[in-house]
């Protein structure tokens, strides 16, 4: 499963520490989430966009953004 081109992504942290959800290549999508929620918006192109937390490397994914067919939202 994964998200629509330029979709809304909400990213809880209830951890005591800073996290991010950066991708790992270009300018794609970077935030920060000091605790609570951030918002975000997905690339606008297909694709899978592998991310890391800058604070905890160890920490890692895959957004996939698809395009979404005609009547889907």
């Amino acid at each position: 499963m994964g998200v629509g081109p330029g979709a809304q992504l909400t990213v809880n942290n209830e951890d005591t520490v800073e996290h991010s959800v950066t991708a790992d290549r270009g300018d794609a999508f970077g935030r920060d989430v000091d605790g609570g929620t951030a918002v975000f918006t997905a690339p606008t192109r297909s694709g899978a966009y592998p991310f890391h937390c800058t604070y905890h490397p160890h920490m890692q994914g895959v957004l996939v953004v698809v395009a979404l067919h005609r009547g889907q939202k």
